[in-house]
């Protein structure tokens, strides 16, 4: 058996599935790798973000283009609504603890970064590295304890995803994983562009660290 093969029939059918590697068999749940996914994705963000002055984070490489601290912003926004508002009908930690009011930003909910013109991005106060950092952990800790209260083979849970059809969490999970790698691909690429290198040595979050 394939390990890909097994792997995807785990995602879009259901756990556990058996994952195939050199003759030995693991069994891992789709919340394992759905947190493993969101793990690594984290550590890649702050591999990124390292570093970056006040200056690079609000860099913009056109007029129509998001800024890193935009980028950055508008991830931790939709995870924040998605697991917040979608699924547990509750506000969105922007609003209730106060996280707006620390980046000095409208309490707006309906406000994920989404549809802004040249004008907007241009008129956007990047918030400092600590408060988008601050944000982003806030909302993954939420994230995760949703994650660890869910169970994929309890009760169905449907939900109605922003563009109006039904969502389960498993396929609140994988389009998460999805628009968190998207953007976390185009914020190494801004900061390639701004600081004209490449991170010729990185290979992704589990492999060591050069000289590690």
């Amino acid at each position: 058996m394939r390990a890909t093969k097994s792997l995807a029939a785990a995602l879009f059918r259901g756990p556990p599935y058996r994952l195939w590697r050199r003759g030995a068999r693991y069994i891992v749940s789709v919340k394992e790798f759905i947190h493993q996914a969101l793990d690594l994705n984290r550590k890649d963000l702050l591999r990124q973000l390292e570093g970056l002055s006040a200056e690079e984070l609000a860099w913009q490489p056109a007029p129509s283009s998001n800024s890193i601290a935009f980028i950055a912003w508008h991830m931790a926004r939709v995870e924040d609504g998605w697991v917040q508002r979608v699924f547990q009908r509750q506000p969105h930690l922007w609003i209730s603890d106060g996280w707006a009011k620390r980046l000095g930003m409208p309490e707006e909910m309906r406000d994920l970064g989404w549809g802004y013109s040249k004008e907007q991005l241009a008129s956007f106060d990047a918030p400092s590295l600590d408060l988008i950092l601050g944000y982003s952990e806030a909302v993954r800790r939420a994230t995760l304890d949703f994650l660890e209260r869910w169970d994929p083979d309890g009760e169905p849970v449907e939900a109605r995803a922003p563009w109006g059809q039904p969502i389960s969490p498993q396929d609140f999970f994988a389009q998460i994983v999805w628009e968190l790698n998207q953007h976390g691909g185009q914020i190494a690429y801004v900061r390639g562009l701004k600081r004209a290198e490449i991170d010729a040595e990185y290979t992704g979050p589990l492999a060591p660290s050069p000289g590690g």
